[in-house]
């Protein structure tokens, strides 16, 4: 009886011992498995992050390429700039030198009335004369001496009054003369203030398509400017879905062609809603709203100038495709936060922002879709009752983490 019960105590061990190990074998496997899985995680982790590099750094030389262009269309503008400097500076000295003749005409003009003064005084002093010689002849000569001294002083009289007549003629045409001579100065004159003022005013079109207005007359009234920071601010980015690959195909003229075509849309869509045009880096796009005047309702204003330059994009494929030309897809990125607007340095003067919220437009763009506005999740909360968007979840954001992004639909 004893052995029967070790039997079976025995055989029952035994079967728990082999369920056992059978479990960890069985755990074993999983482990190896799932240590498989993440080896090929890790393996397509590394390839990814190896092709968003290549990405990065062909963006990177691009970009340097652009910059150069950019670079060198600045200083063709500053070379005309200088130029114009140098023809007002010109101008400036034939103004002064037409100051100094017209304060010598009028010299002239002073020296001449006191001239026609002494003649007067001559004349009266000489009647005084006559007059006295005439009394003394009377007391102490005879009648007859008297009518010849009477005839005396009539013919001394009228000779005089012929001198008389020809220095007032003489007189007259000097005044004529100068009178005409000024004239004309201050014709030319006019003329040249005339030039001068058509000079500023193209001047200052010059410095507006460069800087923002009230930046201009800050930098012409102190000769440079103050940067400045605004609490709220909208950016936008517009960029062309493989722009390198289209332009490859196109010669420079073709490309420059497109993209002034599309961007021209863009300008005056973004002129509409006072929104500043920032700059154009090859085919991106920037613009932002609430600078630098500041303006609260910018997020809106940005939005709907989005939703119109996309009907611009639409509108250019029908008529391109129908004269044979290039179009281009565009993507829109735009984030609203802090930023820093300003003109920074002493020559090639631009106007430009920075800060994490210019980082994270662009973001907004690079992680958009062709045909789409994507917005993030800050801007979303402050034109969430104005337009109809749909909610894209969280995505990663590099430097940011998760970061929700919104697609516009349209205005409400």
């Amino acid at each position: 009886m004893l052995s029967a019960i070790l039997l079976l105590a025995t055989a029952t061990l035994w079967a728990q011992s082999t369920s056992k190990q059978k479990q960890l074998e069985d755990i074993k496997k999983q482990l190896i498995e799932e240590q498989k899985t993440i080896q090929q995680q890790q393996e397509w982790n590394n390839q990814s992050s190896q092709q968003e590099i290549k990405k990065l750094n062909q963006e990177n030389r691009q970009q340097a390429a652009e910059v150069q262009a950019s670079k060198q269309e600045t200083a063709r503008a500053k070379t005309e700039l200088l130029a114009k400097q140098a023809e007002l500076a010109a101008t400036q000295g034939k103004i002064d030198s037409a100051k100094r003749l017209l304060q010598e005409t009028e010299a002239l003009l002073q020296t001449s009335e006191m001239i026609n003064k002494r003649i007067q005084e001559e004349k009266q002093r000489q009647e005084d004369s006559m007059k006295i010689l005439v009394k003394e002849q009377e007391v102490q000569s005879l009648l007859l001496k008297a009518n010849e001294a009477e005839l005396s002083a009539q013919k001394a009289k009228s000779n005089f009054l012929i001198i008389i007549a020809a220095v007032s003629l003489t007189l007259s045409s000097l005044i004529a003369i100068l009178f005409f001579s000024r004239q004309k100065t201050l014709r030319e004159l006019a003329e040249k203030n005339k030039i001068i003022e058509e000079e500023k005013r193209r001047s200052d079109e010059l410095l507006l398509n460069i800087l923002p207005e009230e930046v201009m007359h800050e930098l012409k009234a102190h000769g440079k400017t103050q940067a400045r920071n605004y609490s709220r601010a909208t950016v936008l980015f517009a960029d062309i879905k493989e722009f390198t690959k289209i332009s490859e195909r196109l010669s420079p003229d073709e490309v420059v062609e497109a993209l002034d075509t599309y961007f021209e849309r863009f300008d005056k869509v973004i002129e509409k809603y006072d929104i500043e045009k920032i700059k154009t880096i090859g085919d991106a796009y920037v613009c932002a709203g609430g600078v630098p005047t500041k303006n609260e309702d910018n997020p809106n204003l940005v939005v709907r100038a989005a939703l119109e330059c996309m009907e611009e994009v639409n509108k250019l494929r029908a008529e391109r495709m129908k004269q044979g030309k290039q179009t281009f897809e565009f993507r829109f990125g735009i984030h609203t936060g802090q930023l820093v607007a300003g003109v920074i340095g002493i020559r090639k003067f631009a106007y430009d922002i920075w800060g994490d919220t210019v980082n994270m437009a662009a973001r907004m763009q690079q992680e958009g879709e062709v045909g789409k506005i994507n917005i993030s999740g800050d801007t979303y909360e402050l034109i969430k009752n104005n337009f109809a968007c749909v909610h894209r979840g969280k995505h990663d954001v590099k430097n940011k983490g998760q970061v929700d992004m919104y697609f516009v639909e349209k205005a409400i």
